[in-house]
């Protein structure tokens, strides 16, 4: 068979590493067929497959005229068998088999006009551009991919679509994230001028996630906990600086601490030093940062809406996000909770998600196809 491959998020967060996991997989299990990997061109160098995955560098970025005019000329021209497209975007005037990933169905379920800057027609034109591709991608799709029960059945429900066509395809954790040494807590700390003890969340800021009732959650903490710190690791843009505002207008401007873009090596160093993980987000398809925290041996307290308490399970401790004080009450119980087999509980569950299970189960739909 020869397979094509949409790569372009490469070197994003979330979709990205999903991208890089399946590939890095698919290349290890499958030396038979042929691959077509197509990737932008600034991330050529970053990429490394065997003989049987050619890479393809283009300029043509995501959600883009190019995407859906130039994209599904060339990828007729290399006659495909399966085209394997690991996000909604999908080139909706390509007439060949073709297989999605939706990861989840936070732009038809969270509005965010109020968060951006774009004018608002333009906002509304995208919103809508989204809705329809997402649309797209489930009707002409052979097979489905999402990475939770709740965004299949999300997806099942929204689009009514046979659940057969939906197959599950978990995100899972890279083998770097483990419990660190402290001497190596303390260097990454010191780099990020982060002390302890401090409750963590890294992400990005959109509205769905839920950071300025996480703000008034810790604000009541604080009263019972003045050396607790919060440190929020994520790119400062336009959200977050939304957030620094507030936390000004709280008077936690001293007791948060936003330190940025987190880099890959610092993060399971992050997660070691924390007190308490915590993932107030109303919508999330997955939420890999609570695996990622157990398997660093962090304690976990998480809204307990959509796909959290799937990933979460019995381990973390669960909130309503839109109750700032349950949040803060479920973050003190964590804070005080001793649990002397945490450790191998925390181990034994994110064992149980996989890249090599779900590239695997891609693997065997395409060639079903």
């Amino acid at each position: 068979m020869k397979i094509g491959i949409d790569a372009r998020f490469w070197s994003q967060t979330g979709v990205g590493r999903y991208i890089r996991e399946i590939v890095g997989e698919l290349a290890k299990l499958d030396t038979v067929n042929d691959y077509v990997v197509y990737v932008l061109e600034e991330d050529v160098a970053k990429v490394s497959l065997p003989g049987n995955f050619k890479l393809v560098s283009t300029t043509i970025r995501w959600h883009s005229f190019g995407e859906q005019i130039v994209l599904p000329l060339l990828y007729l021209r290399e006659r495909f068998d399966v085209l394997v497209v690991l996000n909604f975007n999908v080139p909706v005037l390509y007439p060949g088999t073709l297989v999605t990933t939706v990861h989840d169905l936070t732009l038809l379920r969270t509005r965010t006009g109020n968060a951006t800057k774009l004018p608002f027609i333009i906002y509304t034109l995208k919103y809508i551009a989204g809705c329809l591709t997402h649309f797209m991608a489930v009707k002409r799709s052979k097979k489905v991919f999402t990475v939770s029960k709740y965004v299949k059945n999300d997806i099942v429900k929204t689009f009514r679509v046979d659940p057969a066509k939906i197959i599950l395809t978990p995100n899972a954790v890279d083998s770097h994230f483990y419990r660190r040494a402290a001497a190596e807590v303390t260097r990454v700390l010191h780099r990020n001028a982060v002390g302890q003890p401090y409750l963590f969340y890294v992400g990005n800021a959109c509205v769905h996630k839920n950071l300025p009732r996480l703000l008034k959650a810790f604000a009541l903490l604080v009263t019972e906990y003045p050396e607790l710190t919060l440190v929020l690791g994520g790119k400062i843009d336009f959200n977050y600086q939304r957030l620094q505002r507030q936390c000004v207008a709280l008077g936690l401007q001293a007791k948060v601490k936003f330190i940025g873009y987190v880099a890959e090596d610092d993060l399971p160093c992050l997660y070691t030093g924390a007190e308490v993980y915590v993932n107030p987000s109303i919508y999330e398809g997955f939420g890999i940062q609570v695996l990622e925290a157990f398997a660093c041996g962090c304690k976990v307290v998480c809204s307990n809406t959509t796909s959290l308490p799937e990933v979460g399970g019995a381990l973390a401790d669960y909130f309503d996000p839109l109750d700032p004080q349950a949040m803060a009450d479920a973050i003190k119980k964590a804070l005080v909770k001793h649990d002397p087999d945490f450790a191998a509980k925390a181990t034994k569950h994110v064992a149980g998600f996989s890249w090599r299970a779900s590239a695997q189960t891609i693997l065997a739909t395409i060639q079903s196809l």
